[in-house]
């Protein structure tokens, strides 16, 4: 077999807990911004500095003499900030544009189109042909996203080419730090490499939107959504899905944090009065389903 039932298992847990922190993480945004205001570059400045400095703090704890070793052989320099800017960047700068230009379901259905981007890179670059059976469960999977996220209704998607502007750069930011960072991974510990790649975005959204530039209502509470979005869903969620890429395939991992908007989904229905009817368990299930089903396709391989 390609790949042990032990990684399969291993990496599908990791890739599913990083969905489910990123959805914790999407509540706490949530609460942030309705509660307290401010500004979405200001939120991806902050998660961004707080989750690299936080990684590279621990791996410097955990393998000292390892915490440089990826700057000196320069053959890494193009692949770490390919990682940086065109993936741990890139995904977070255009999620939240589409957010605020066309809402929330329009840009995490767009974003969750990245399994069809990568399997196209996949096919035309690396002659990889798409098994059948992956494919189908990756669709099925896709539109247990869609009726999930929008209930079915295709009129509540504002697809303006402006959103799907943003939105298909969002799936291709997913494709890029699923594939940049593959070969570092395997080389070197995933916490200094996810806090390489947060540390060296961070430093460019600085540029943009300085962290100590605040525009929100500074209060504990506020302060604590922040570092709950910065700490469980930028930080452990992002070294979490790394983790996966090393055992599973890169379409696997996509498709696992399909938790994500399941989660999310969850937690509306809760904490923010979203009804729940048969659309929205028929849609639970199926995508859930067709997550387990995939990851045991891979296990075949």
């Amino acid at each position: 077999m390609k790949n042990s039932n032990s990684h399969i298992f291993k990496g599908t847990i990791y890739a599913i807990s990083a969905g489910v922190l990123w959805a914790f993480s999407g509540v706490f945004g949530q609460l942030f911004f309705e509660e307290y205001g401010g500004n979405a570059l200001w939120m991806t400045t902050f998660r961004l500095t707080v989750a690299g400095i936080i990684l590279l703090t621990l791996s410097l704890i955990q393998k000292p003499s390892e915490f440089l070793a990826i700057w000196q052989d320069k053959r890494n320099y193009v692949p770490l900030f390919g990682y940086a800017i065109f993936g741990v960047l890139m995904v977070q700068l255009t999620f939240y544009a589409c957010i605020q230009v066309a809402g929330a379901a329009t840009a995490t259905v767009l974003q969750f189109t990245s399994p069809i981007f990568l399997l196209a890179y996949l096919a035309i670059f690396r002659r990889q042909k798409p098994n059948l059976k992956s494919l189908i469960l990756v669709l099925i999977a896709m539109t247990g996203i869609f009726f999930l996220t929008t209930h079915g209704n295709i009129s509540t998607m504002a697809l303006s080419p402006l959103a799907l502007l943003l939105g298909g750069l969002s799936a291709v930011a997913v494709v890029s730090y699923s594939l940049i960072p593959k070969r570092l991974l395997q080389t070197y510990d995933v916490m200094n490499v996810t806090g390489w790649g947060m540390l060296i975005a961070s430093i460019v959204m600085n540029c943009v939107h300085p962290v100590w530039h605040l525009d929100f209502k500074l209060t504990p509470e506020s302060l604590l959504l922040a570092l709950g979005v910065a700490v469980i869903g930028t930080a452990i969620a992002f070294m979490f899905n790394m983790i996966a890429i090393k055992y599973v395939s890169a379409i696997v991992a996509e498709v696992c944090a399909a938790m994500e908007p399941i989660l999310a989904a969850v937690f509306s229905i809760f904490l923010f009065d979203m009804p729940f009817d048969v659309v929205v368990g028929i849609s639970m299930l199926v995508t859930l389903v067709s997550v387990i089903l995939l990851s045991l396709e891979e296990g075949k391989a």
